[in-house]
């Protein structure tokens, strides 16, 4: 009798603790992260706005892994990194950024290459804001965005670019390339709010 009666307060407890981790949000920050606060338009808004300067870092085409998880921006909260890099057929470098900020049930922000923007309670848009550049032998090249993910991390989202090492693609591949210096500039900091 006793046992039984402690398997029902357990129980019980157990219902009221779920009820309260859902209503609270908890629940969905654990497993959505801050794509749960983006989509959750009823209690939170979106803005933001650019982030001025611009943020450089060295890779090494000649070994791709050296160069995976370092940072081309990062000030204590917000990070972007490399997350992949890798040479096409055709001489062509793709290279993908990963950015992760900070969230809460209070809020959250994210330094990215892109604008994730609250169109209505049921509509949302992704658009890349951030501009690359690569200097090699003292020559510059505009890197091509290439693609971007949503807030598919609990902490952030992605997006990549790609490049060529010369004015005339597919005509020149450069081969033991080495050192280059990636500029990332027009980042945009994603914020979303309690109401």
């Amino acid at each position: 009798m006793k046992v039984k009666k402690i398997l029902y307060i357990t129980v019980i407890l157990m219902a009221v603790m779920g009820i309260f981790l859902w209503l609270s949000g908890l629940f969905g920050l654990w497993f959505n992260g801050m794509a749960f606060l983006a989509n959750n338009t009823k209690q939170f808004e979106e803005n933001g706005h650019s982030v001025d300067g611009r943020y450089s870092l060295k890779v090494d085409l000649s070994n791709f892994e050296s160069n995976i998880g370092r940072d081309i921006y990062n000030d204590g909260e917000h990070r972007i990194y490399v997350s992949w890099i890798q040479k096409t057929q055709n001489g062509e470098y793709d290279i993908r950024f990963r950015s992760s900020g900070q969230y809460s049930l209070s809020g959250a922000t994210l330094i990215s290459g892109l604008h994730h923007e609250t169109i209505s309670d049921h509509f949302f848009t992704t658009s890349t804001t951030a501009k690359l550049t690569v200097e090699y032998n003292e020559k510059k090249y505009n890197a091509q965005v290439t693609g971007q993910c949503g807030l598919n991390y609990k902490d952030g989202d992605c997006f990549s670019f790609s490049f060529f090492l010369s004015d005339e693609p597919n005509k020149e591949i450069v081969e033991d390339t080495g050192i280059v210096e990636l500029t990332i500039t027009d980042l945009y900091k994603n914020i979303w709010r309690k109401k």
